[in-house]
């Protein structure tokens, strides 16, 4: 009998791969965290031994699903390490403060890495694996590199032209052969293309009725903008046409209505279009898919949807860019536009002549099934011979058996360090200890504190992670003299995705305001504003925010504080805009009115529009400083025989008489200026609200005025246990009632039909 040795019992036992990056692999809004996801569960279903770690990083917040199906309420977690489990997959992840990769802290960063050194030293991979290209992520090579371990990297885009990131790396594996051969090229460093890795079970359809013209994710970097001017001409001429539009982090009707402006005629919607809201399940969209169109304008390693397609037998039509036309090979047609459509901001219009040959495509497509049927077996065929989940995985396991059997786990990595090590000293790392780092909190607390009185601060929204909004549509947002722009809060906004913003600035007070061409959520129009339509006269005043179509005081009617401010400078033409003649705004939920227009003229030239308005903020002078600027009187007169009710006043502007120096370190201004004046919908109107509308209302209040108990009583009207869940993440029950409260969630978990009939009792808590 043969005496098995120590060594050939270690060259028996599994393969192993720690997969460590501080991205979450969990993030449906990240196509690269999806195909890692796919790749290391194939490794471990062909016998590797794999280890995860991330933390709670995401490219978008719509992508934290699957991690908050696990962990309801992260924050509980700050700063710990949690165990996600994820079939044949274990993801350890440090809790971070923000899901956005650029706020993650040094503290955060420090924890994440005392993890990595942790589990280099006690699972002793045998290849380290990762993408990014930030510091932290330059660490994890460099630590790999100390202990001899060979490592790994995967690259999907063409953003990685510099060859700092892949100075410790000894295999990159790629996507596609076009973004290998391009970074060769233009880099000099080779990487090993593999393909895509598409589980069946979410993209494959069963059944197909092949009846649409397909587009996923209308962003301008995909060729929204020529995928818009494709529907208007289909919509013309081919109404029989039926398109989908699927939307991942774009917004299709800001895409539309920017595109179809530029036109010349702004569409909220086209007749031939359907929108499927984003979803992790495609086999649906598939499954009425005739054709895909990926008309991409930026480099595209290799477009997934593309190899989706083939592998449920659908042709495309493509741009010729990047990896694409390597995905469908034969199956389908591809295009060049010309240079201007490929510079950002991705939004140049084509010629008719430009855009024709699409369009014939598209319809040969449709009306030639002898050709059509052709395309659709050489799709099977690329979908079996490119893209099967095996294949892929085979090209996976040779790229990376070279760098396995060099079972760098069974060396002693001590004796490799001291070799590296200037001062000849190996290091050990033990099981860290996560603690809780509370100033950034405390630091956010602070700024959002540092407000007068009871008053919120204008310049953040009040939301919470702990808390899910269910907003059907966009809130549209209409500026009269872009305040929201100028205090930061714009911005914010436009992050949630939920706002559409139109702002005007009749002054031109915005500096960079190209930063807002192409934006999908802010639109800014400078030197021009709401009023009857008719030209105006602008008088332009020292101080830019005197500004006004209204004339200035005379200087004796004026505070000195004023004096040079509104003196004027020249008297200029301006446009101004009726609201009821604005066509393709849809729905406007929230107006914005300034103290330095005419408040009353766009408010008698809106009724049409503002009939389902939900919220007006009117601001108004205290001490006037312009000929007829608007009053309460004014305002609440016009709102009484419009649907419409005083509510509150917001954001009241101080003057303090102490001298300035001694002003600006006390906080003692005692004298109102200015105020916002809110109007919301009479009681009337109230009670005829949608439950989408109510659930807008809602949002506007709660995280633009932290009115979270108007917001409350709104949501209830929606459903009682939305409610009390906003009430629980705006931390607004009671100790004892919270407690009862998750008792009764808990019945209702287990018995949700039963309990549907219990809501009063939820509420009698509260009485």
């Amino acid at each position: 009998m043969v005496k098995q040795t120590q060594a050939s019992a270690t060259q028996k036992r599994r393969p192993r791969i720690l997969w460590a990056n501080p991205f979450c692999l969990l993030d449906t809004s990240s196509g690269a965290s999806m195909t890692v996801r796919q790749m290391l569960l194939q490794l471990v279903s062909r016998g590797y031994d794999v280890q995860v770690l991330g933390a709670t990083v995401f490219d978008n917040p719509k992508g934290m699903g699957r991690l908050k199906e696990k962990f309801s309420d992260l924050s509980a977690h700050l700063h710990q390490l949690i165990e996600a489990e994820d079939g044949a997959l274990t993801h350890k992840l440090v809790v971070s403060y923000s899901h956005n990769r650029n706020h993650l802290t040094t503290h955060e960063e420090g924890l994440w890495y005392s993890q990595y050194l942790y589990m280099l030293d006690s699972f002793k991979p045998d290849v380290v694996w990762f993408y990014g290209g930030q510091t932290l992520d330059m660490l994890i090579a460099d630590e790999a590199r100390d202990r001899g371990i060979p490592v790994a990297f995967y690259l999907a885009n063409g953003n990685y032209k510099s060859p700092r990131w892949c100075r410790d790396v000894d295999l990159i594996l790629t996507d596609s052969q076009a973004t290998a051969d391009m970074y060769r090229k233009k880099v000099g460093y080779t990487a090993n293309p593999v393909g895509k890795f598409i589980a069946p079970e979410n993209f494959i359809a069963e059944h197909h009725e092949r009846k649409r013209l397909l587009f996923v994710n209308p962003s301008w970097q995909k060729g929204a903008s020529v995928f818009v001017q494709l529907a208007e001409k289909l919509e013309r001429e081919r109404p029989d046409i039926e398109l989908e539009v699927v939307e991942a982090r774009a917004d299709w009707p800001a895409v539309l209505r920017e595109t179809t402006r530029r036109m010349g005629e702004q569409r909220i919607a086209l007749s031939n279009v359907v929108v499927t809201p984003n979803t992790s399940d495609m086999r649906g969209p598939y499954s009425r898919a005739r054709v895909v169109v990926a008309p991409s304008l930026w480099w595209e390693s290799s477009g997934r949807m593309l190899a989706e397609a083939m592998l449920n037998g659908i042709p495309a039509l493509i741009t010729n860019r990047g990896g694409m036309p390597e995905m469908i090979g034969d199956a389908g047609l591809s295009y060049d536009f010309p240079d201007e459509c490929y510079k950002e901001p991705y939004q140049h219009l084509l010629s008719d002549d430009e855009l024709q040959p699409l369009v014939d495509a598209v319809i040969s497509l449709f009306d030639d099934e002898d050709m059509y049927q052709d395309l659709v077996a050489r799709a099977w065929q690329v979908g079996k011979e490119k893209h099967h989940l095996d294949r892929a995985t085979e090209r996976l396991i040779t790229a990376l058996t070279p760098l396995v059997n060099l079972r760098a786990g069974n060396k002693d990595f001590a004796i490799i360090q001291k070799k590296r090590h200037r001062q000849r000293l190996a290091y050990l790392a033990t099981k860290p200890e996560f603690k809780v780092d509370n100033s950034l909190k405390e630091l956010v607390g602070a700024i959002s504190g540092a407000k007068q009185g009871n008053e919120p601060q204008v310049n953040r929204l009040w939301l919470t992670d702990d808390f899910t909004w269910q907003i059907k549509g966009k809130i549209m947002v209409l500026d009269n003299r872009a305040s929201l722009i100028k205090s930061g809060l714009a911005d914010q906004m436009a992050a949630t995705e939920a706002f559409g913003i139109v702002a005007f600035d009749p002054a031109s007070e915005i500096k960079e305001a190209k930063q807002y061409e192409g934006s999908e959520y802010i639109q800014l129009f400078q030197h021009a504003l709401l009023g009857d339509g008719k030209p105006k006269t602008l008088y332009a005043c020292v101080a830019p925010e005197m500004t006004s179509i209204l004339s200035p005081l005379p200087l004796e009617k004026l505070p000195k504080r004023h004096h040079l401010g509104a003196k004027p400078l020249a008297e200029l033409p301006i446009t101004t805009v009726a609201l009821d003649s604005i066509d393709g705004l849809g729905n406007l939920d929230w107006l914005i009115l300034d103290e330095l227009s005419d408040t009353m003229l766009v408010l008698e030239h809106g009724k049409k529009t503002l009939a389902n308005t939900l919220l007006i903020q009117a601001r108004v002078a205290f001490q006037l400083t312009h000929e007829k600027q608007p009053n309460l009187a004014e305002l609440q007169h016009w709102a009484s025989r419009n649907g419409f009710r005083f509510y509150r006043f917001h954001n009241i502007s101080h003057y303090s008489h102490l001298p300035e120096k001694l002003s600006a370190q006390t906080a003692c201004a005692t004298e109102q200026e200015s105020g916002d004046v809110l109007f919301l919908p009479s009681h009337e109107r109230m009670a005829t609200l949608s439950e989408k509308e109510r659930m807008k209302l809602a949002f506007i209040l709660s995280s633009g005025f932290a009115a979270h108990d108007v917001a409350f009583e709104l949501i209830a009207d929606v459903s009682q246990e939305k409610a009390l869940e906003f009430l629980e993440a705006q931390e607004l029950l009671p100790p004892a009632i919270e407690k009862d409260n998750n008792e009764l969630n808990s019945k209702f978990a287990a018995n949700e039909t039963a309990f549907l009939g219990q809501d009063d009792n939820l509420f009698a808590l509260l009485d």
